[in-house]
């Protein structure tokens, strides 16, 4: 399975690995910049090209996630021979489209996120790696703007990977004529750019025991950047954010059927945040679809325990490299 010539971290290595030659290797390889969208944002965007690289892989991120939540992942990818491409979406990290209050997440349609993506497609990622395969890696909220993208431009992915992605959020299936009504309540009465009921504020107090992450020590990783650094304090989302994700996600699954590509479906069996009947409406739907379950780990599988961790990343690197033969 996997890649053979990669060694995962463990639990207890993955401090020293990331403070030693993690950090090395992303002041070595990894490069970064700005992409100017059309309305005038600053978009943050990492890559990292290895030497003759077998394919290109875009990683889409989930909510509230930026850049060092991905330093692992993005080290083992490289790693394994192929070019990583990363952009912050707006309102991430050091990424504009921030609100007044930067720990709410604001964004008006997923069109938005789409076209960001496209953007960052076709002025990065397509003239660094021309000729080669575009594969695309995409996680949770993530994976709701990676599957959005292929419905809308088909073209542009060969194959992709969705990590546990938001096709439908749990208690988050509202028909579109309701998601109407609350938008215009939310218009209406001003509520579109504050916090969606039950959304609360950064604190500065780490959560990992109620967290989508079983693993302690990348937790804390990413907490420490939290703590030290105001743009990855993003925590909740605006009112706009839920009713634009419920809006995706009722598309997403209703166009679902116009993906060819192939596609490997990653899921958690303890994940507290999407409703798995989602992944049942999208495999009947894209039937070309691979899934691979891993029962005991919550919805950060990249974070999990050691076990689901490792058959996971094995797994990963197994379909991206299956679809390079392919």
């Amino acid at each position: 399975m996997g890649d053979k010539q990669i060694s995962f971290l463990g639990e207890a290595d993955f401090l020293p690995a990331m403070e030693g030659e993690n950090q090395a290797w992303r002041e070595e390889s990894v490069k970064s910049g700005d992409l100017k969208t059309a309305d005038g944002l600053s978009l943050r965007y990492y890559y990292a090209i290895p030497e003759d690289p077998k394919a290109a892989v875009t990683v889409i991120h989930g909510f509230c996630e930026f850049f060092v939540k991905y330093h692992e992942l993005a080290w083992y990818l490289y790693r394994a021979g192929f070019a990583v491409f990363f952009l912050e979406q707006r309102g991430h990290g050091y990424s504009e489209g921030k609100l007044p209050e930067p720990d709410v997440v604001y964004i008006d349609r997923y069109a938005t996120y789409t076209a960001d993506q496209k953007q960052f497609l076709d002025e990065v990622v397509f003239p660094k790696t021309e000729g080669l395969k575009q594969l695309l890696f995409a996680h949770s909220m993530g994976g709701a703007v990676g599957t959005l993208f292929l419905e809308t431009f088909p073209q542009y992915f060969e194959a992709a990977v969705l990590s546990s992605p938001m096709l439908r959020m749990k208690a988050g299936h509202y028909p579109p004529p309701v998601v109407a009504m609350m938008k215009l309540y939310g218009t209406l009465s001003g509520k579109m750019k504050k916090s969606a009921p039950g959304q609360h504020h950064f604190t500065g107090v780490p959560t990992f025991e109620t967290s989508s992450c079983l693993s302690k020590a990348r937790y804390d990783y990413q907490f420490r950047a939290r703590l030290s650094d105001t743009h990855y304090q993003m925590y909740g989302a605006s009112f706009s954010w839920a009713l634009a994700s419920l809006a995706a996600t009722h598309r997403i699954l209703k166009k679902a059927g116009v993906i060819k590509i192939p596609v490997t479906l990653l899921t958690a069996g303890d994940d507290h945040l999407i409703d798995p009947e989602g992944y049942r409406i999208f495999l009947e739907k894209v039937p070309q679809t691979k899934r691979i379950h891993y029962e005991t780990s919550r919805h950060e599988l990249f974070n999990a325990d050691d076990g689901s961790r490792k058959a996971y990343l094995s797994d990963l690197l197994e379909a991206l490299n299956g679809y390079c033969s392919g």
